[in-house]
């Protein structure tokens, strides 16, 4: 049954005008002749398609507030059929859109996102025939079609890969000052399936076939981690955790591949390392230090591939030009005290630090390495992952650096509290000897004891070596401020990136 119609007098009027909605050309001018309808014989409850799509364009040169409305305006482009207005008022299919809406919100989101007031006048218009000259027919009718369709992709488009695209927000976040290529900061690069033409056809499909609530249904989010914090969301009653718990419930809708089998998972926001064996059980649980927030750790997903031992550190050119060059070129004791040297790119030469003036640092024609052993930022493991950032897992020098509360101090690089115990849990198999190999590399064992010297002459030799992992062990770089535990009930963490104040603001500005 229909529910929300014109009187089936109106229905008759209308039926010879309403020329458009099957877009046929039929007799405009036919009008119902009896004495009994002459109060229904008026203008101003005939239909034109022509006034319709115009009050529909009108609307399409509305200002975009998520990224699901290009479509309904691309949608009504062309003059494509109407998908919910029909001869007898609006279709039954705007109903059970509500009624969907009602029963499964958007957490997170108010009604607004979603023109649910704006729809219910429309349609209360219409069933009232309550029409004047700032809402006449026409107007109602054309307002009522697109934001009907507009908002239905809004929240199928949403639902299904979330309300924002994360690279759209993450990657125009911040201005780059280093490249003219890259004119932003890229702070996220994860696989991530986003709503394409073929979905909003699907949408439609669903639509015009009369499946919209199994495909309504069929969107809704069903990974664990989407569900847990809905239900949290619903239990809590104060605006600071409900703010907090939408932003992480925006990015568990983000449709990415899901950590399973043996992996490492780094939260930022926690600043903390978990790795996982086969079996999902914790096998390590460790503190980290992040990027700071000038120099931010980006979100990835990768493969640690190997690990370096006893490495030397290449001082990316962003540091030697911000920090380096203006404040300690030509500074001996500062490259002395930091075991720095300075080598030539083009030929190669070493260059005594007190001829290297600030202008030739800047130029990016000399670089700037760390010697290996004691003393070097990147510790004694580096671990080696694909990535488009030069970033990578680390050992460190500062070993105080993990008792801090506030551990996003690096330039954008992941220290690790514990990088034996990391290098053993990525071996495929335990190897003794391979073990042994990373304790004299590092000068420790697995107790934290120093291990037994590999010498040279009667002096420590500082061997670099690799050890590669095969297969390579998933490596996830992720945000989250709140956290399920696997032993149950909630973890919380600080935003130092305020990237919750971020997405909270998007979603309450949609």
């Amino acid at each position: 049954m229909k529910i929300f119609r014109l009187s089936v007098l109106l229905s008759v009027l209308i039926a010879g005008v309403l020329s458009a909605c099957h877009e046929k050309k039929e007799n405009t001018n036919t009008r119902i002749q009896s004495e009994d309808l002459a109060e229904w014989n008026a203008e101003e409850y005939s239909l034109y398609s022509r006034k319709i799509r115009e009050e529909i364009h009108s609307l399409r040169l509305m200002p975009s507030q998520m990224y699901a409305d290009s479509y309904a305006r691309r949608y009504y482009a062309d003059n494509a059929p109407f998908l919910w207005i029909t001869r007898s008022g609006v279709d039954e299919r705007a109903d059970t859109l509500l009624a969907y809406l009602r029963n499964h919100p958007a957490t997170g989101l108010s009604e607004t996102a979603f023109h649910i007031s704006e729809i219910q006048d429309c349609l209360q218009r219409i069933r009232q025939l309550a029409f004047d000259d700032r809402n006449d027919i026409n107007t109602v009718f054309g307002r009522a079609e697109f934001l009907l369709t507009q908002t239905y992709l809004r929240y199928a488009c949403g639902q299904r890969f979330g309300y924002i695209r994360p690279s759209m927000l993450f990657n125009r976040l911040e201005k780059s000052d280093t490249t003219k290529n890259a004119p932003f900061v890229q702070l996220y690069d994860i696989e991530t399936e986003n709503a394409d033409e073929e979905f909003v056809q699907r949408a439609l499909s669903a639509l015009q076939d009369d499946r919209l609530g199994d495909f309504l249904l069929d969107i809704q989010p069903q990974s664990p981690l989407y569900l847990k914090m809905e239900e949290t969301y619903r239990q809590a009653n104060d605006q600071t955790s409900l703010r907090k718990i939408a932003a992480n419930i925006e990015r568990s809708r983000w449709r990415t591949p899901q950590p399973e089998g043996k992996h490492v998972w780094v939260n930022l926001a926690a600043a903390t390392l978990q790795a996982t064996d086969e079996d999902g059980h914790t096998a390590l649980d460790m503190k980290i230090c992040i990027g700071s927030k000038q120099h931010k750790t980006p979100m990835l997903h990768s493969r640690i591939e190997r690990a370096d031992l006893n490495p030397y550190w290449n001082v990316p050119y962003s540091i030697i030009k911000k920090e380096i060059a203006p404040r300690h070129a030509g500074d001996v004791d500062y490259f002395e005290r930091n075991h720095y040297r300075i080598f030539d790119k083009e030929s190669g030469e070493e260059m005594p630090p007190a001829d290297v003036t600030a202008a030739m640092l800047a130029s990016g024609n000399y670089k700037v390495r760390q010697d290996n052993g004691d003393g070097n930022s990147l510790g004694r493991l580096i671990f080696r992952f694909r990535n488009n950032f030069s970033i990578f897992l680390h050992d460190t020098n500062n070993k105080q650096a993990f008792k801090r509360k506030n551990r996003a101090i690096s330039h954008g690089c992941v220290r690790v509290e514990k990088p034996l115990e990391l290098a053993i849990f990525l071996l495929p198999a335990p190897d003794e000897r391979i073990v042994e190999k990373l304790e004299t590399a590092i000068g420790l064992s697995r107790d934290g004891q120093p291990a037994p010297p590999d010498t040279e002459e009667g002096e420590p030799r500082i061997e670099s070596g690799m050890q590669s992992f095969e297969p390579p062990v998933p490596l996830f770089i992720e945000y989250y401020t709140i956290y399920p535990r696997k032993t149950g009930g909630w973890d919380e963490f600080p935003d130092p990136y305020g990237y919750d104040e971020l997405l909270v603001k998007k979603l309450e500005g949609i």
